[in-house]
């Protein structure tokens, strides 16, 4: 659904696919880059956000859009996704929340419920999640925050659409099944 909405944001604003770039870090979502038709950073994990600045800071001029996950920036990458929002450059980041480290055998996020049963917590969870929408809200600079889910893809892509058309740091929490 994400990337039927991103593919369908691209052909209808017509991006130049040689002034597009997609980054993600490591995880679920962070294939993304290699499924569009324009420049891509596939990079380390929890290391989306260093990439994106340093990409815009040189190219002011791109479309930059990070894709990144959960356990990408809610946990590894939580120092540099904190710092993306203070510098408010101009980008839109996709986080794809899905609840539990998918690529590596389902094993709990920072955004696990309690009670979440996984390999690494299979009594559950007990610790209570971060809850991605709070964080944001709570950095100084944050500019564009919203929330969306990979079921209602009309509202995602309008969500989506506003972020892109934001000048400056534009934080999309999609909730993913």
């Amino acid at each position: 659904a994400v990337l039927t909405n991103m593919k369908k944001l691209l052909r209808e604003k017509q991006l130049d696919p040689a002034k597009t770039v997609f980054i993600s870090g490591i995880g679920c979502s962070s294939r993304f880059p290699h499924y569009m038709n324009t420049y891509g950073f596939h990079g380390l994990h929890g290391r989306a956000f260093p990439v994106a600045e340093g990409v815009k800071f040189r190219r002011p001029d791109l479309n930059a859009f990070v894709v990144t996950g959960d356990g990408d920036t809610v946990s590894i990458g939580a120092g540099a996704w904190l710092h993306a929002i203070r510098y408010n450059m101009n980008m839109t980041v996709l986080l794809l929340n899905n609840e539990i480290y998918g690529l590596t055998k389902k094993q709990t996020s920072p955004t696990s419920r309690i009670g979440t049963v996984s390999n690494t917590t299979p009594e559950g969870s007990i610790l209570p999640p971060i809850s991605p929408i709070q964080t944001t809200l709570g950095v100084t600079n944050a500019s564009f925050v919203a929330q969306t889910a990979d079921w209602n893809p009309v509202h995602m892509y309008e969500t989506i659409k506003a972020g892109f058309e934001h000048k400056g740091f534009s934080f999309i929490h999609v909730i993913q099944r």
